[in-house]
């Protein structure tokens, strides 16, 4: 599902978001009413049953969103949730503000909080002009800047997390003599299914995945050092895969 990601300027963050949010309102409401023209206009008998099923879910939604209430706030069944998403309506997507605040203000999440808190979706906040002047810099003039700064992330990285963790998305790794790739999976996989990202016959000959963290590595240099400490460890399938998990997939034939 697509993700929605908006800019709101800081001096007029409340209202910008608010205005924001009743636009994708009223793109929704235009949305369920031109479905109920057409279910009102089909007029083929062997379709009754379900043009009936889909009229009532339809007005559900039409009624949640006059009240000027977003459709991921009502409580649907599984099968409501995958009827609903030939729709493509907008309040039913994960959104995240980005909120554009002075240098000065970098810092101070106050004001990503409070948006957050109104608003229900999560807010974070950038300093564009920041981000620019970071962009012309050397790595090693960078990192020394955004220290001095106390800037502990870079914006991309930011909402590069905030897009995952909205599309209920983590990362693992996986690790050759001269490559570290980073794969997205669905948070809650188990690692078969983190092995089919790579690819297809991963998940079904596998066998097991050998697992170590990320920061454990850092802290231990190396594999062999890990495997000393107790820090390397051997998954089969009912493992659930943490974000950030270093992983070696082990196949049958």
């Amino acid at each position: 599902m697509l993700e929605i990601c908006w800019v709101a300027r800081y001096e007029s963050a409340q209202d910008d978001i608010a205005s924001f949010i009743s636009e994708l309102v009223i793109a929704d409401m235009m949305t369920a009413e031109k479905r109920l023209e057409n279910i009102a206009k089909d007029q083929r008998r062997k379709f009754i049953e379900e043009r009936a099923k889909e009229e009532a879910l339809v007005k559900t939604c039409k009624d949640q969103l006059d009240q000027e209430k977003l459709l991921k706030d009502l409580t649907l069944s599984a099968d409501q949730i995958i009827a609903l998403k030939t729709y493509q309506f907008l309040t039913m997507k994960p959104i995240f503000f980005v909120i554009n605040v002075p240098e000065d203000k970098i810092n101070d999440d106050s004001i990503s909080k409070s948006m957050t808190g109104k608003f229900g979706y999560p807010s974070i906040q950038i300093s564009a002009s920041l981000e620019e002047e970071i962009s012309r810099m050397e790595k090693a003039d960078y990192e020394v800047f955004m220290k001095e700064m106390g800037i502990k992330e870079s914006a991309l990285d930011k909402m590069n997390q905030m897009a995952f963790a909205g599309l209920g998305l983590i990362s693992f790794f996986t690790v050759g003599t001269d490559e570290v790739k980073a794969w997205p999976v669905r948070k809650g996989a188990l690692a078969p299914e983190a092995g089919s990202v790579i690819h297809s016959d991963i998940e079904r000959g596998f066998v097991r995945a050998e697992m170590f963290k990320y920061d454990d590595f850092l802290s231990a240099g190396s594999e062999a050092k890990l495997k000393e400490l107790g820090k390397h460890y051997l998954k089969g399938k009912d493992y659930l895969v943490q974000d950030g998990d270093i992983l070696s997939f082990r196949v049958g034939t």
